[in-house]
């Protein structure tokens, strides 16, 4: 009766389960990088009106800096700032070169009328 595990010791195979419970995440907030208003600085700074450029040029400046030292709120309100300067000096700008252009053409207008005469 060897042949139907007759007189045979059975041996049983165990399983074990693990179970693995995923770990507590903190969640930290990181806010957004600020925007780099260089660029835009530099332009306001060489095409318009330079005074207020080389002032925004100076904010933005300063709100890199901030950034790079981890505090990103005074990086946005200097970057803020900088965007401010910058929307003044092209407006203050484009206004310049357009009264320049108009008192210039006027002046010509005026001449050639009483070359003319």
């Amino acid at each position: 009766m060897e042949g139907y595990g007759i007189g045979q010791s059975t041996q049983y195979t165990t399983w074990s389960t693990n179970v693995v419970a995923p770990q507590a995440m903190t969640m930290t907030h990181v806010p957004p990088p600020y925007e780099d208003y260089t660029g835009r600085a530099l332009f306001a700074l060489f095409c318009c009106c330079w005074p207020m450029g080389l002032w925004a040029l100076l904010k933005a400046s300063e709100a890199k800096k901030s950034y790079q030292m981890g505090d990103s709120e005074t990086a946005r309100s200097q970057a803020d700032q900088a965007r401010q300067w910058i929307n003044i000096s092209i407006v203050v700008g484009g206004l310049s070169f357009a009264l320049t252009f108009i008192f210039i053409t006027m002046y010509y207008v005026i001449i050639l009328s009483s070359s003319s005469d």
